[in-house]
């Protein structure tokens, strides 16, 4: 079952933002004039793999606390 906050556009945009500035720092290291097909290739990868890869939401803290909980006890 597909995360619908994955598929969002917005949301994808919002990784692409944060992941600006490693990508500059990656384009530095090429040729001036191939930047920019490595950028739009670089971007169309990282959607690619936010759309493909399943998400887990994170536990509350309150379920992580649980968790340790029942390890502990477990032991």
């Amino acid at each position: 079952m597909p995360n619908t906050k994955v598929n969002n556009t917005s949301f994808q945009q919002e990784i692409l933002d944060m992941l600006q500035p490693k990508i500059h720092a990656v384009l530095r290291h090429t040729r001036p004039q191939e930047r920019d097909d490595l950028k739009q290739e670089i971007c169309l990868m990282i959607i690619q793999t936010i759309q493909t890869k399943r998400f887990k939401e994170a536990p509350s803290f309150f379920e992580l606390v649980e968790t340790e909980k029942l390890a502990q006890n477990e032991l």
